[in-house]
């Protein structure tokens, strides 16, 4: 197969534009236009293609769409995309009990993923040591097997909740990939700094994360001297990693805190001393002097314990706690999460010691949680995956070595540790919902058609089991609808849908279809179901 670069993706899904082409394709089957009008009405100003609702606004109007079920809207927020097996997993077993399993991963039987990652993407099972022997040419295959590894599990992991708070963590100790060195520090850090605690302790993780090599050289902090103090790892570290821009701290607090942490260095290649990319302490560089941090005396003579003294210090701040609890409301309810909710988080975070299962465990509890949905548009790598566990679920690895995710991902503009400043990639509407960027989401719902474009083949979609006999528009539509989306159309929005298809065919609702239509007929009816608020919004 050819190899498909960023030109070719968008040739691809650039074609499907053209009304002209499009109808060679796929001969009688309704083009960009038609399907514009459809998008413009399915399900309100929260997710269409057109101008209309998609400006990017911070209050935009709430989507008018029938509510999901608790149980999809509580998959569809702890996952990257409803999968129908894990939907019938939670109805079955319940809200509360399917979310206890996702949050003891360990007990989840993820078939032979590891071994799987560890054979398509063996750069990213490496430690610094080896990646170094290659760099700089190596970068470019680090960074895409490190993105197509994040992607696989993303997909294909059934420890959803887990590959959500990677994701997660990964934003708030935001590392960019392709930095200096970064290329050979950062498998490393999602190894053993994000992976390892990503459902721990948050002590444990802020620890891990400042010895981490990778986060010493991202934030410079591997030249922070005593005779010359350097504090870009001091400001991100109260701002970004724990009280937040308005937790109570002060400029001279900065200043104070990069003197705790002078002489936490890394080794680099030749250091006699040990490994290249091992965290490193160096006593000749450190400012041994007596300091004060946010009101608390960090005595003379403590060494690498000093900066150890600040982390146990934010991690214990109260701001921390509501500032972590505001994230993590952000991230499972609203862009605005309310007051009440973000303090039960902060409560639970700060009774537990920072223990991230029991702070999860209260927001699960809470009726923000609970009795609400689609108060969240997805983030492009949740619509990514989401299109592939919604539309193929059963399908393998795709012959192309991920390639195609890739690139949509790149074009959609979310590629997993690339975000270039350390505050990770926004969690909130205002950024995500440009016209711009809906578009490209729009394209990409055009993978429905792969089953039907040759220049598609790497991922498998079976109309024929989704539709299950159905020979009817009306038919037709409601069997993608309960495949794909999971949850009910609105009456209007789906006689909407249907008008447009009758329009288009020339045939009653219920109107027996001819052999093989309703095969052609379901992937443009999915393709306006996954670009519709209702498949969006979480």
């Amino acid at each position: 197969m050819k190899k498909l670069s960023v030109d070719d993706l968008n040739t691809l899904l650039g074609s499907l534009h053209n009304r002209r082409n499009f109808m060679k394709l796929l001969g009688k089957m309704a083009g960009y236009p038609a399907l514009a009008s459809t998008l413009g009405a399915c399900g309100g100003g929260g997710g269409g293609g057109s101008d209309n609702g998609v400006t990017g606004d911070s209050n935009p109007p709430a989507a008018v769409i029938p509510a999901a079920s608790g149980e999809y809207s509580a998959l569809k927020r702890t996952s990257f995309g409803a999968h129908r097996d894990e939907l019938a997993m939670i109805q079955s077993m319940g809200v509360e009990a399917y979310l206890e399993r996702q949050l003891e991963p360990a007990g989840i039987d993820d078939g032979d993923l590891d071994t799987t990652l560890q054979t398509l993407f063996p750069l990213t099972t490496q430690n610094p040591a080896q990646l170094i022997s290659g760099f700089p040419d190596n970068i470019a295959d680090v960074a895409l097997q490190m993105i197509s590894a994040t992607q696989y599990r993303q997909i294909f992991s059934k420890r959803q909740l887990y590959e959500v708070m990677v994701e997660f963590w990964s934003d708030h100790f935001n590392i960019h990939l392709v930095n200096g060195l970064g290329p050979t520090l950062k498998p490393a850090d999602d190894r053993q700094v994000i992976r390892s605690h990503a459902l721990g302790n948050f002590r444990d993780l802020l620890h891990a994360s400042a010895k981490s090599p990778a986060m010493l050289f991202y934030l410079d902090n591997y030249a922070n001297q005593a005779s010359a103090p350097n504090e870009n790892y001091a400001r991100e570290l109260m701002e970004l990693h724990t009280l937040g821009v308005d937790g109570g701290y002060s400029e001279a607090d900065v200043k104070e805190v990069a003197r705790c942490f002078t002489g936490w260095a890394i080794r680099f290649p030749g250091d006699p001393g040990g490994d290249y990319g091992t965290f490193v302490f160096s006593p000749a560089v450190h400012d041994d002097n007596a300091k004060l941090v946010l009101g608390n005396t960090i005595s003379a003579g403590g060494g690498q314990t000093d900066g150890e003294q600040v982390l146990d210090l934010l991690a214990a701040h109260p701001s921390t706690a509501t500032f972590i609890a505001t994230k993590l409301c952000r991230r499972f309810i609203s862009d605005t999460p309310d007051q009440a909710s973000i303090d039960s988080v902060a409560a639970a975070f700060t009774q537990s010691n920072g223990d991230i299962k029991t702070s999860l465990r209260a927001l699960f509890a809470i009726n923000a949680f609970r009795n609400s949905a689609d108060l969240k548009i997805c983030r492009p790598a949740e619509y990514l995956a989401g299109l592939i566990r919604a539309l193929a679920p059963d399908t393998p690895y795709p012959t192309d070595n991920g390639q195609l995710f890739y690139f949509a991902q790149l074009i959609m503009g979310q590629l997993p540790f690339y975000w270039p400043t350390p505050d990770g990639y926004p969690d909130e509407q205002s950024y995500w919902a440009s016209t711009g960027g809906l578009l490209n989401r729009w394209r990409l719902s055009f993978l429905s058609l792969a089953n039907l474009i040759p220049e598609i083949d790497v991922i498998q979609l079976d109309y024929v089991s989704m539709l299950n006999g159905a020979d009817t528009l009306a038919t037709v539509t409601d069997a993608v609808t309960n495949g794909i989306l999971m949850r009910p159309l609105s009456a209007a929005d789906r006689d909407h849908v249907l008008a447009w298809l009758s329009d288009e065919y020339a045939l009653a609702e219920n109107a027996t279809l001819p052999g093989g239509t309703p095969q052609q007929i379901a992937p443009l009816i999915a393709a306006v179901l996954v670009s519709s608020a209702y498949f969006q919004l979480r």
